[in-house]
């Protein structure tokens, strides 16, 4: 996790507006204007995938599924597209560290194309790392 905030970053961005950031289950960061819905985000991955908010994932529980007209209203929210298959399992510690780092390498990729992150995705770099993982 190191690389991902050893970087200097630039906690605004000028001219830059925050969205919806997905992760998606390839590990790129899709970012959306607010508000959107699920069912434009999942399209046609809707039989395979699920999407959840990153603010909601807690060792051992369930992950909590955004239903299908869902809007995505909060700006800099950072969620996850799923599979499916881990709508039935608790959250383990190696789930949580490998949607950590997915998310932090999805956020380098970003910061290559972008020049910096955006302070939402600082803290959800700390906040996976620091209160989570240890």
């Amino acid at each position: 996790m190191g690389s991902c905030i050893s970087y200097h970053f630039t906690r605004e961005v000028i001219g830059f507006q925050p969205m919806a950031q997905v992760i998606t289950i390839d590990g790129s960061l899709i970012e959306y204007s607010v508000p959107t819905n699920v069912s434009q985000v999942l399209d046609k991955e809707y039989s395979t995938s699920f999407l959840c908010n990153s603010d909601e994932l807690y060792f051992d529980e369930r992950i909590p599924e955004l239903g299908y007209d869902h809007e995505l209203v909060e700006l800099g929210q950072i969620y996850f597209m799923l599979p499916r298959s881990m709508l039935d399992q608790p959250v383990t510690r190696d789930d949580m560290a490998a949607l950590a780092v997915k998310a932090c390498l999805a956020f380098v990729g970003a910061l290559e194309k972008r020049e910096s992150l955006t302070a939402s995705e600082i803290e959800f770099c700390r906040y996976m790392t620091q209160d989570r993982l240890t």
